[in-house]
């Protein structure tokens, strides 16, 4: 019986890579030249399919091997990137997602509905043909960099832990009730002269405030974590629709509570799909109007004080 913890591990760090790994290929396919960034796409295929091999998931392990081909040939100079590949590219990396939400959920790799994917990639890598332009200009300076990495990616992992959500949340029940505790002791020491006790209650406060502050502060996330996901929105529709759409993302770091990230997240895709079907129009009618052939659209983010705030 494989162990749990390992699974549970291998389905946190999947999910966690793959959050990125849409908004590097969208950005790929702007800079197809970019061998660090294709790295990095290469590396998260590779870090999920070598799991898979070692935990049995074959499906996972055939589909991701047949996509990691694929970024191989464009890493090596065997093919140029294309909005067809790209999207093939994507077409893996949702089927990979159905997969982890399976193994989430059952325990199983729901292999149904996968064998067209496979066939499809199988075929695309096999009709590789060769390009004149040399290979990636930096990937010589990757090759001099493999020990660096390692380090890097220690350095952040010991940087970072992973806490489950329901322990911020029994952390916050709790730092409520010490809150509570507080409140009561201050009010009893106000109704008493005992110099000791003063200087005790007056420490517990400042413990307490400083404690509640930072338990808040864990619940914070950055916005970039939603608009990230909406550069894969973007693209894809932009592409249905034959339009050219850049998104430009200010203030990506912007924190907010992450109950209120959740909350915002679907109604957010839905304003940028919108934007994009309704508010921006085809390159040949933005020509016809003057305006460049690709429509922007820009995401914003900022907190704003109250009158009266400091």
């Amino acid at each position: 019986m494989q162990d749990l913890d390992v699974i549970r591990e291998f389905l946190v760090e999947s999910h966690e890579n793959l959050s990125h790994f849409d908004q590097e290929l969208v950005e790929l396919e702007k800079r197809p030249k970019d061998a660090v960034l294709l790295a990095s796409i290469f590396r998260t295929i590779h870090t999920i399919k070598g799991t898979c091999g070692f935990l049995a998931y074959t499906t996972l392990e055939r589909i991701t091997h047949q996509a990691e081909t694929l970024l191989s040939q464009l890493r090596d100079g065997q093919r140029e990137l294309t909005p067809t590949l790209v999207s093939l590219i994507l077409e893996t990396v949702d089927a990979t997602r159905k997969v982890l939400e399976s193994l989430e959920a059952t325990g199983e790799e729901g292999t149904e509905g996968f064998e067209d994917l496979t066939e499809r990639l199988l075929q695309a890598a096999e009709s590789t043909a060769p390009v004149e332009s040399t290979v990636v200009e930096s990937q010589v300076a990757d090759s001099k960099k493999p020990e660096e990495d390692p380090a890097k990616s220690s350095a952040a992992a010991d940087a970072n832990i992973r806490v489950g959500v329901g322990l911020f949340d029994k952390l916050m029940d709790l730092v409520g009730e010490l809150v509570l505790t507080r409140n009561q002791i201050l009010q009893y020491n106000t109704e008493r002269e005992d110099a000791a006790l003063n200087a005790t209650s007056q420490r517990l406060n400042l413990i307490t405030t400083e404690l509640q502050e930072g338990v808040m502060k864990t619940r914070m996330q950055p916005i970039g974590m939603v608009w990230n996901k909406l550069l894969r929105v973007v693209r894809d529709i932009a592409l249905a629709l034959g339009k050219q759409v850049r998104l430009e993302l200010d203030g990506a770091e912007t924190e907010l509570d992450r109950t209120i990230i959740e909350a915002i997240k679907n109604p957010l895709v839905h304003l940028v799909r919108n934007c994009c079907d309704h508010g921006i129009e085809s390159p040949e009618a933005r020509v016809r109007a003057g305006k460049p052939a690709t429509g922007r659209l820009t995401l914003r983010a900022y907190h704003k004080r109250r009158a009266g705030q400091h």
